[in-house]
């Protein structure tokens, strides 16, 4: 039985030159694209993935803290350390590049689990301001275009807009920390389902006497004041912060909590409108309409939202995308929490759980977050290399 801590590279001397191959037409299709190769370091500071990537990638991530104290990790994925060399260039985020890399990631899998624990990807990256419809359109084109370079034909595209979600909740009456909590859980579709239910029963708040002193004290601060006092009092008690969240992110969540415990129950027609907008899932080239009607049959507006997917979707197919074979579907929104806009996956159904070849999208915050002063435009995508070798080669086992 194969270890599954490692990659398939220890794999027939045939085999390996194939693989080999297959992930230099890869890289070449990127840099014929006019994608420049830059390499980041296999070791990185663990806050920066812990903060910023979600839950499913925080219980995942190896992490080990190193002779001097520092805490690190082995990188899970490429884009936050290729976000993080643009920034060593260009620290203000002033310059658009267009960056592509290649290397083994590593996220831990549960003992007897078919997923590997090291794979290699390779992606790329447009960072900096250049036209957001047309960079979105690029980025789907040659991730499709790159796994066809490497003899991938057959595959399912989904899309999905993090940013038109957004929107739906900002023009939705409602209070504000429901609007926070329903953005973040977007992407856990099942838990999101079990929140939308909670809020509409009248049981988001948190309950139970040991949560209640503690969130009666916190419902009167400010955040600075509610970070500084749970930072007093981890410190009195010994305690670090739980699964790699820094005691800022955790100030913030039990705020919002405390502020749910004041509030009503969601109105009915606030979470129908929701639950419908869920459930939205068509050809691409049906998108627009389906989502307009639901929201103009609610009285609800997000024009501005729907007018940026209308030209975005008009930017895929013009790239060459054939919008009639592509969903679109309004709860797709991917497992990365740093996503803002635009997502999209390609997937080979017959590989099961390893189904994702292709994963990407638009992060316009992520750079911020990482030092820049201001938002900095963002789009990239992924390839599983491990993953498209075996969808190539499905018929060879």
């Amino acid at each position: 039985m194969r270890d599954k801590t490692m990659t398939s590279i220890s794999s027939s001397g045939d085999e390996l030159k194939a693989r080999e191959a297959q992930a230099r037409a890869v890289r070449a299709s990127f840099e014929a694209a006019s994608f420049e190769p830059i390499t980041a370091p296999v070791l990185q500071p663990a806050d920066i993935f812990l903060d910023r990537s979600g839950e499913d990638i925080r219980r995942r991530t190896y992490l080990f803290t190193d002779a001097g104290g520092q805490e690190l990790c082995l990188r899970p994925e490429l884009t936050i350390p290729v976000c993080r060399l643009y920034l060593e260039r260009d620290p203000d985020g002033a310059v658009s590049q267009r960056l592509c890399s290649s290397g083994p990631v590593y996220r831990y899998q549960p003992l007897g689990s078919e997923k590997l624990s090291e794979y290699n990807q390779s992606g790329i990256e447009i960072l900096g301001k250049v036209d957001e419809a047309a960079a979105d359109a690029e980025v789907t084109r040659l991730g499709i275009a790159a796994v066809e370079a490497a003899g991938l034909t057959d595959f399912q595209l989904e899309l999905g807009d993090l940013s038109l979600f957004d929107a739906l909740i900002d023009a939705i009456n409602i209070p504000a920390g429901w609007k926070g909590r329903l953005k973040r859980q977007f992407w856990r579709p099942d838990f999101f389902a079990n929140l939308l239910k909670d809020l509409s029963n009248g049981e988001g708040a948190p309950g139970g006497d040991d949560q209640t002193g503690l969130l009666s004290v916190l419902a009167g601060l400010d955040e600075k004041q509610a970070t500084t006092l749970l930072s007093d009092v981890l410190k009195l008690g010994g305690i670090a912060p739980v699964g790699g969240r820094g005691v800022e992110e955790i100030a913030s969540r039990l705020l919002e909590k405390a502020s749910d415990a004041t509030t009503e129950r969601m109105p009915e027609e606030a979470a129908n409108v929701i639950a419908a907008y869920m459930k939205i899932s068509v050809p691409a080239t049906e998108a627009v309409d389906r989502v307009a009607s639901l929201l103009q049959k609610n009285g609800v507006s997000a024009d501005t939202a729907l007018q940026k997917l209308s030209l975005r979707l008009q930017a895929i197919g013009d790239a060459g995308i054939d919008l009639g074979r592509a969903t679109f579907s309004t709860g797709f929104g991917r497992k990365l929490e740093y996503y803002t806009g635009h997502v999209f996956e390609l997937r080979v159904p017959t590989l099961g759980t390893d189904a994702v070849i292709v994963g990407g999208g638009r992060y316009d915050g992520l750079l911020q977050s990482l030092g820049a002063p201001k938002p900095v435009q963002a789009v990239g995508c992924a390839i599983a290399l491990e993953r498209l070798f075996q969808a190539t080669n499905q018929g060879d086992k």
